[in-house]
């Protein structure tokens, strides 16, 4: 069989519907050769033979027990056949020509060793989708009394990059894991994804700072388009165990990558 241009890889945790959604969106706007990965994460809502029933041609594959979003990553790569790999969230939608321009992204830029597309809301709403450098304090000033005072700190804001339009092609710190889009090979220079990270948080920054520490660049590519829903899991309970978690997968990635902050590019990147 002849390899893809791009190897689509969907992780679901109980999203048969936006799996179905995010299928049907791929196959009427890809704009190129792809494969589609679907990794079923232990739902039990039906996924796999939904999947397989509506898109006979994606390759499930069907988790018995949830290991979390880095471990259905994992799950994939060894069945990536595609020259590119473009990692989507159940809940996001295609646009048209969104992936032929992240794969021109990447051939433009050999350095670049991951590029992310702009997110828009369901209403066509700007989805701030890339970061400066993960501030410390971030965790603190999010929850509890704090961030009843101030809603949105400026550590916060800047963070966020919502002192800049998000118009403009350029290097960036990280870009959220909703769309991801690198060179298969990767996996091979920078390792597989970690799965100490959980799946409310952090796993997009880990990957973006390890393309970093690999001296390749990530870049935000706002020419292609996604609509990402965006379910914000740990904002639905504050103190509940999915916020504990991304409250400790933050700071095990500030120890992980607290030599990095001073990397060639990563200085232009954050400013």
């Amino acid at each position: 069989m002849t390899a893809p241009e791009v190897s689509v890889v969907i992780v679901a945790w109980r999203a048969r519907q936006e799996v179905l959604r995010c299928l049907s969106s791929l196959r009427e706007h890809a704009g190129t050769s792809y494969e589609a990965i679907v990794v079923d994460d232990g739902s039990g809502d039906g996924t796999p033979e939904a999947v397989t029933s509506q898109f006979p041609g994606v390759n499930v594959i069907a988790k018995e027990r949830n290991g979390g979003l880095s471990a259905g990553r994992n799950s994939a790569l060894p069945h990536v056949r595609g020259r590119l790999v473009l990692m989507l969230d159940a809940d996001t939608l295609v646009r048209p020509d969104a992936i032929p321009r992240l794969a021109r992204a990447l051939d433009e830029h050999p350095h670049a060793g991951l590029v992310g597309p702009r997110l828009v809301f369901p209403d066509g709403s700007l989805q701030l989708s890339c970061r400066r450098w993960p501030p410390f304090l971030t965790p603190i000033l999010r929850r509890g009394p704090l961030a009843r005072l101030v809603p949105e700190p400026e550590l916060h804001r800047r963070h966020l990059m919502m002192d800049w339009d998000h118009a403009a092609e350029r290097p960036v710190v990280y870009v959220i894991g909703a769309a991801q889009m690198w060179r298969a090979d990767l996996p091979f220079r920078i390792g597989r994804f970690d799965e100490h990270v959980s799946s409310y948080g952090g796993e997009d920054l880990d990957w973006c700072l390890r393309v970093w520490a690999a001296g390749l660049q990530v870049r935000y590519v706002p020419e292609a388009e996604f609509v990402h829903v965006f379910q914000q899991a740990t904002r639905q309970r504050l103190f509940g165990r999915k916020s504990w978690r991304a409250f400790r997968d933050w700071y095990y990635l500030q120890w992980k990558h607290r030599r990095l902050r001073g990397a060639a590019g990563l200085v232009e990147a954050n400013g």
